[in-house]
Formats: C-alpha cells, sequence, structure tokens
C-alpha cells in the first residue's frame, strides 16, 4: 500500500484522433451525466464486463479501438533520420 492511504493505480486516458485534448473527458462524462452516472463507475462496469465476458466485451468494441500507438523511445538510427538539420545516414556499401 502506498503512503497515502490509497491502494489504486490511477488511469490515464491520452487524447485520440478526432478529439482534441480534454474533449474526450468532457464528451463521456456529459453522456454519462445525462444518464446520472460517472466515469469511475463506468470504467469499473466496463472493467466487470471484461472479467464477465471477454470475448463478448471485447467483441462489441470492435470498430471503437484508437490505433496503436508506437511505445519507447525511437532507436538512434531513427532519430538521425528524422532530424531536420541532418541528413539521413549513408548506408554502408
Amino acid at each position: 500500500m502506498r503512503s497515502s492511504g490509497k491502494a489504486c493505480t490511477a488511469v490515464t486516458v491520452c487524447p485520440v484522433e478526432g478529439f482534441m485534448q480534454g474533449d474526450l473527458r468532457q464528451a463521456v462524462t456529459g453522456e454519462l451525466n445525462e444518464r446520472n452516472l460517472e466515469v469511475q463507475t463506468f470504467v469499473v462496469a466496463c472493467f466487470n464486463a471484461l472479467m464477465a465476458d471477454p470475448d463478448g466485451f471485447l467483441g462489441d468494441l470492435g470498430e471503437h479501438w484508437p490505433d496503436k500507438k508506437p511505445r519507447g523511445r525511437p532507436r538512434k538510427a531513427d532519430q538521425a533520420r528524422t532530424h531536420p538539420d541532418q541528413e539521413a545516414p549513408q548506408e554502408p556499401r
């Protein structure tokens, strides 16, 4: 347990294509508020639905998945090629 006494871990949602930062959360919060629901309990309900029927729940999401983003740092060779002040490194012959 952490020193703050909380056993929970925060979940961060980053902006996705089609939404500016904050717009997605505001849109979701608005939709849930109209139904007298909260974001935190919605997320818990989604986790519960996933555990109850993983294939069915994930299948229902289908087209709603955002594109995967590359993780980690780019390789040094990739960084050298993308730096605007440098030419691409020459391949050895």
